[in-house]
């Protein structure tokens, strides 16, 4: 599979970034076609029986890279809308793109998705039962339509309980919804904000029943300040369908952004060059992007000045709202970029230290502090660090033959 490198530096047009991602999407598609003996497997699904909708549910689930080896991580889970096979390829894949220590990019950190297949979307999308679209009032493919808060009350208490019980997840959890599965995540901001602290809102539907997400935020927002969340609002370009619908979404931006919860923030992007249709995957990429935008460690910041890494977990926890350190194989690989690509010793002799602070259980840390060590001249301390990586692992003959090479340098030092 070919490696395509983004990074915040590249100036890319959604549809640059459409056709990026859609390449890395058809490789990791085309995976399933591969002999049992090559398979890539990107996720397992799962049926679910729902007593509140009287039906049983679908939903795939992708779990990150890291999810078997590291037993002590836990994820933020990404739960998707409209989340047939297709839809659940370009999220895992966008998602798994944008977290990768390998090609020094840590966008956002690494989540597990889960994909829910439809039934009736109407019905479970929509919080009122109306025959209207925009000028028209029978349209009868929206007769199902109102049942918004039973799959709400389905997602609290039936599918986010199951989630949470067979996989490592905090307790913070994102939505993204598109078109209907926009409007429905607009309720549930509304309605029970507390149900997610990510929401992802690509092209919502404003225009359901006379536009009824505008009258009843007015209701709501007017009244709340104690919101704690991060939005992020797509629109495409309906106009030669009817302007209302960018008037719509520029209201409702306006509102939240007049709201005075503190830990409310929000963004809004217009995609001129996108459909209603093609705008998902843009929006996807550019609204994970902004959510965790406080996750992302700019490599050339922390060579600069390594305390960066420091103040990361207090700003994670203020701005994300979740308790994270500074990923390890990341800043590892910080620190052989300052070590070896730039020459930077000293440097990557403070990024490992905090590395080795942040993980102490880790043999592989402490090799590369002793590594740094070593390189600048400090014997001494790098005989400490493959000390402390034999009282981890008594039997790691690597340590024990470097530990024996050091303590020979160090005799004929003396």
């Amino acid at each position: 599979m070919a490696t395509i490198r983004m990074t915040s530096s590249n100036i890319l047009t959604s549809r640059t970034i459409t056709t990026i991602i859609c390449f890395f999407i058809f490789n990791l598609s085309n995976s399933f076609a591969q002999s049992h003996d090559n398979f890539l497997v990107v996720g397992q699904r799962y049926t679910i029986n729902s007593k509140i909708l009287n039906e049983s549910r679908n939903y795939s689930v992708y779990l990150p890279a890291s999810y078997k080896n590291n037993v002590d991580k836990k994820y933020i889970v990404a739960y998707v809308l409209d989340g047939d096979r297709s839809k659940f390829l370009e999220v895992s894949g966008i998602a798994q793109s944008m977290h990768s220590d390998a090609n020094l990019k840590l966008q956002i950190p690494e989540l597990i998705i889960v994909s829910i297949e439809n039934t009736d979307r109407t019905k479970n999308f929509t919080p009122t039962n109306s025959l209207n679209y925009l000028d028209k009032e029978d349209i009868s493919a929206f007769k199902s339509s109102g049942k918004a808060d039973d799959f709400m009350r389905f997602m609290e208490n039936e599918l986010m309980v199951e989630i949470n019980k067979s996989f490592r997840t905090v307790p913070q959890s994102m939505i993204i919804g598109h078109s209907l599965g926009g409007l429905f995540a607009l309720h549930c901001l509304l309605e029970k904000p507390q149900l997610f602290s990510y929401y992802l809102l690509i092209d919502p539907s404003w225009f359901w029943d006379h536009n009824y997400i505008g009258k009843r935020s007015k209701e709501v927002l007017a009244n709340r300040v104690d919101l704690k969340a991060r939005i992020y609002i797509a629109l495409a370009n309906n106009m030669q369908e009817d302007k209302r619908h960018y008037q719509w979404g520029s209201q409702f931006y306006k509102l939240l952004k007049e709201n005075k919860s503190p830990d409310l923030k929000v963004d809004f992007r217009y995609f001129e060059d996108e459909k209603h249709l093609t705008v998902t995957i843009p929006a996807t990429y550019y609204g994970l992007r902004y959510l965790f935008e406080p996750y992302n460690i700019d490599i050339n910041e922390v060579t600069k000045d390594p305390n960066i890494l420091v103040n990361y977990s207090a700003k994670i926890k203020k701005e994300l709202f979740f308790d994270t350190k500074p990923d390890q194989s990341f800043v590892n690989t910080i620190g052989y970029v300052a070590l070896y690509d730039r020459q930077l010793p000293d440097i990557a002799i403070s990024v490992f230290e905090l590395n080795t602070e942040n993980y102490p259980q880790s043999i592989n840390v402490w090799d590369s502090l002793a590594e740094a060590y070593t390189v600048r001249g400090y014997m001494d301390k790098a005989k400490k660090c493959y000390e402390k990586i034999l009282t981890l692992s008594p039997t790691n003959n690597i340590a024990k033959t470097k530990l024996e090479e050091l303590n020979n340098k160090i005799k004929q030092r003396n």
